[in-house]
């Protein structure tokens, strides 16, 4: 099961959620966290709530409305957008004579605030994140991000895998390089020269989120007879020599050039 889906932007007194996206998610029976609160509900401590919902979360559906300035949406719509993931976006632009919290809004107010949304949906095209008009469609799309989710790996999902792998000596590490996972060795060892206990790392094997529990398996045990023939590389002496020690270094580029 994914994590719940973040459900962001236009709040207020806005039904958005309750009416349209929260009835087609529970009928895709997925997870979701409503940050609406009642007036008057928020407290400080609650932020901190929310933050923790919105970094564990797989997938963020946005809504920003026409009743709304939604200048910290927008905001946050970007940051999320800049950090890569899932996103599924409705937006609306401020219409001619529009109001917001009953007032009407001048040309020139509505002209600022949609330059805003203008610049958002820009940044989400060239970043390939869809824009919609209704909150039904990005709903929708909502829903087929979630299928993705659930054929792809994810960090908690390689974590798992690394904790079924009993391979003794060795530590396996997850973390997660750009749009990719990465797994990395660490193991105690003694050092060749002074015989010292040091933690050591190996290198880092990238994993690409589209990757099977056979594959991951496969590259764990092959980071793990890579490190094995390292160290073998620097026992293994000829006359006393390490002739194929495994620790060597390129030549400065600016050394050599095309042609000699």
């Amino acid at each position: 099961m994914i994590s719940p889906i973040f459900l962001g932007g236009t709040c207020g007194k806005t039904t958005w959620r309750t009416e349209i996206a929260i009835p087609i998610l529970e009928a895709a029976g997925l997870p979701y966290f409503n940050p609406q609160l009642p007036e008057g509900g928020w407290t400080p401590e609650y932020q901190y709530v929310e933050m923790e919902v919105k970094d564990r979360a797989e997938i963020w559906l946005f809504v920003i409305t026409a009743d709304t300035r939604g200048i910290a949406s927008i905001g946050e719509v970007a940051y999320r957008i800049g950090n890569g993931g899932k996103i599924a976006l409705a937006l609306e632009f401020i219409p001619e004579g529009g109001l917001i919290d009953g007032a009407p809004v001048s040309q020139k107010e509505a002209d600022d605030i949609n330059r805003g949304r203008i610049y958002l949906q820009a940044m989400a095209e060239v970043h390939g994140v869809p824009v919609f008009s209704n909150v039904a469609d990005a709903t929708h799309h909502t829903v087929a991000l979630a299928a993705q989710v659930e054929r792809e790996l994810t960090l908690p999902r390689l974590q798992a895998i690394l904790q079924r792998v009993q391979a003794p000596g060795f530590h396996f590490e997850a973390g997660r390089i750009a749009d990719k996972f990465t797994v990395q060795i660490r193991q105690q060892v003694r050092h060749t020269q002074n015989g010292n206990l040091e933690e050591m790392s190996g290198r880092c094997w990238l994993i690409d989120p589209s990757a099977t529990e056979d594959e991951v398996v496969r590259t764990l045990l092959k980071a793990a007879l890579t490190w094995e023939e390292h160290e073998i590389r620097e026992r293994f002496l000829f006359d006393g020599k390490p002739i194929f020690h495994p620790h060597f270094k390129l030549p400065p580029s600016d050394d050599h050039t095309p042609g000699d």
